[in-house]
């Protein structure tokens, strides 16, 4: 089989390819290359190649290179936020959380490091092929917002859950205390004013 044919054979079933695993199929980087010269393929970013971009725009595969060149990264924060349509802040940087042994520093992912529940608790995982994108539940999205996001934008983001029909308030009260950060008045007055 030709380096094309394998490369095909691949991009039919995952939306991209990375070095490494293009190395697993006795692809060089000067093939690949090569290819993106010739318009064959694009370099998405560092690693990352495909054929096209139409999965750039889908909500949670765009999330896919991020977990893939981080391995024990979980989409998180303004990230999760925007996924779960909990917030209106623009997505600058993808937001990911790690465990806190966990030493990365890059300019395209705003980091967060916990440990424990807070970085275990709610994650979903959702399968592309042989890719795969954590990303934490909605419940835990917003009791991470009110953790690290401003007010505003934790405040918006429980205003917007509260008004799901799929809400499961017992299960976001559990998970803030279990996060040391109650929010049972909060909740309560929010759903008095209603």
């Amino acid at each position: 089989m030709s380096v094309r044919d394998t490369l095909e054979k691949w991009l039919l079933e995952n939306d991209f390819i990375t070095l490494n695993e293009a190395r697993n199929l006795d692809i060089t980087p000067m093939q690949l290359s090569r290819m993106v010269a010739k318009g064959e393929l694009f370099r998405v970013e560092r690693s990352i190649y495909t054929r096209d971009f139409d999965w750039l725009t889908d909500s949670l595969k765009k999330y896919c290179p991020a977990c893939v060149l981080v391995p024990d990264a979980v989409i998180s924060g303004v990230s999760a936020l925007t996924y779960h349509n909990l917030t209106d802040q623009e997505e600058r940087q993808i937001g990911i959380t790690l465990p806190v042994n966990k030493r990365l520093k890059d300019p395209r992912y705003r980091i967060t490091r916990a440990c424990g529940a807070n970085y275990s608790l709610g994650i979903m995982v959702h399968n592309f092929g042989e890719h795969e994108v954590r990303i934490y539940d909605i419940e835990k999205s917003v009791v991470d917002a009110f953790k690290y996001q401003t007010d505003e934008v934790a405040f918006k983001a429980l205003k917007g859950y509260l008004q799901r029909k799929d809400k499961n308030v017992s299960k976001l009260c559990k998970y803030a205390r279990k996060m040391r950060k109650p929010l049972d008045k909060i909740v309560a007055a929010l759903i008095a004013d209603n």
